[in-house]
């Protein structure tokens, strides 16, 4: 290889950790951690009355969206048997907000309202509040279609609003988002019906033409709004005393869909502490240090000159190891896990690897007589279809356990998959072009000094 394409390529591998580090000084970037390592909260939900594998699956599903539409990425969401759905979420400070999300049910429904008792009415206090037990499974589901009576707080006062069965449910929803309520103040949700619903919603806003419906999330009334005229476009908007957060947060768990299962009230909650993660990274770096300096020293004294590229590049592999994890928690919020760091310690060992085959190649020339120097380029010709060959099958299996894998597994495939990638990387625009300008020096082309020795020399010769 030609002295000036060698810098070349070394100029590259500088010019793209420049790029990359650049940015993290700058921004003081850090890498951001997983469950495991800086601790969060763990969530089981316990399905009430009976329940599905399948629906489980799919109560899971819902909750993962949900919880991924709110920016906590890198989630364990996951159905366990027939009952529970697990949920895990790393360095959560608002357990409570979270919990009301994912733990929503979302069982919208739209009711004609039949009357607004209020506090100075005769009938007030013989009418009865509905009791409202989601843990009575059949009893609750059995609301549905029959009259009840809920309490409503405005301007200071508990009103009982008697309302029908239920004439629509939050099925009919396909979007929802948040909006700024000019007139009332606060915000409120702006739905967009399905395509099949639009016709049903018009015919009961026809129906019920200058009568009050309500609008009732999971048995709480958040609007019963007077019909003003038939709403035919297919949008609709439920109002309410709303805070931003409030808003932005009904608004997704309308737009995610409802759980097809009811969940009990109070959920086993277990906040999970960083110590155990400190512990655990700090033992995990030292395990990958303790195997850099193993395989550096293995590499001194098989290839001795030939050593220092490998140390090198094993330097250059954990810098760019090290940017690329700090780049992708700030700008995609990737976090990492002690699977993670285990697939970035196992790769360490697949970069020695690819310099293993080329030196073991150069070693083969020297032996039969040639320089270094004349070998370089022939060895790491051969030797890059070896280190292409095994890289493909290391990659090939990382992305088949990132595809199917959950949870930790898939943190494993993600880092082992990537470090894989960069092995190409350094071996080609690295290992290379260095191993090509130190063939220049005499030193190096003494084969003692390259690790084949002296009767090795005598021997090719």
């Amino acid at each position: 290889m030609k002295r000036g394409r060698s810098l070349g390529m070394l100029a590259v591998v500088v010019v793209i950790l420049l790029g990359m580090y650049i940015p993290i000084l700058v921004g003081g970037y850090r890498p951001r951690l997983g469950l495991d390592l800086q601790g969060g909260i763990s969530v089981t939900l316990q399905a009430l009355g009976d329940a599905t594998a399948e629906k489980m699956e799919k109560a899971a599903d819902i909750v993962r969206r949900r919880v991924n539409a709110l920016g906590l990425t890198e989630p364990v969401v996951a159905a366990q048997g027939e009952n529970r759905v697990l949920v895990q979420i790393p360095g959560e400070q608002d357990p409570e907000r979270v919990l009301k999300i994912i733990g929503s049910t979302a069982q919208l429904q739209f009711r004609e309202v039949l009357e607004v008792i209020y506090p100075e009415s005769e009938d007030y206090e013989q009418t009865q509040v509905t009791t409202v037990n989601p843990e009575d499974l059949e009893t609750y589901q059995a609301l549905k279609d029959q009259e009840i009576v809920l309490e409503k707080e405005e301007e200071d006062k508990a009103l009982k609003v008697r309302m029908g069965p239920t004439r629509l449910t939050g099925d009919i929803i396909k979007t929802a988002d948040p909006a700024v309520d000019e007139e009332r103040g606060g915000y409120r949700i702006v739905f967009q019906l399905t395509d099949e619903a639009a016709p049903q919603f018009a015919s009961l806003t026809r129906e019920l033409l200058n009568k009050q419906l309500a609008i009732v999330l999971d048995y709480r009334i958040e609007s019963f709004p007077t019909v003003q005229q038939e709403i035919s476009g297919g949008q609709g908007e439920i109002t309410g005393d709303f805070t931003r957060e409030e808003a932005r947060d009904l608004a997704l768990v309308l737009k995610m869909g409802a759980l097809p299962v009811e969940f009990e009230p109070d959920p086993l909650v277990e906040n999970i502490s960083a110590t155990l993660g400190r512990d655990s990274l700090r033992q995990g770096l030292f395990a990958g240090l303790l195997g850099l300096i193993l395989v550096v020293l293995y590499m001194a004294l098989l290839y001795r000159g030939l050593g220092g590229v490998t140390s090198f590049a094993l330097v250059l592999f954990g810098l760019y190891i090290y940017g690329i994890v700090c780049l992708l928690g700030r700008f995609l919020d990737w976090k990492l896990t002690l699977a993670g760091i285990a697939g970035v310690v196992v790769s360490v060992g697949i970069s020695a690897d690819s310099s293993v085959v080329y030196f073991e190649r150069l070693k083969e020339e020297v032996r039969d007589g040639k320089t270094l120097r004349s070998s370089v380029d022939r060895a790491y010709k051969s030797a890059f279809r070896t280190i292409i060959a095994a890289d493909a099958a290391t990659f090939i299996t990382a992305f088949i356990l990132w595809i199917l894998a959950m949870g930790a597994v898939k943190g494993f495939a993600f880092a082992l998959g990537l470090a894989t990638i960069l092995d190409v990387f350094i071996s080609y625009f690295f290992t290379h072009p260095a191993v090509s300008l130190l063939s220049r020096l005499a030193v190096y082309n003494r084969p003692r000094f390259v690790g084949v020795g002296r009767e090795a020399q005598g021997g090719g010769s």
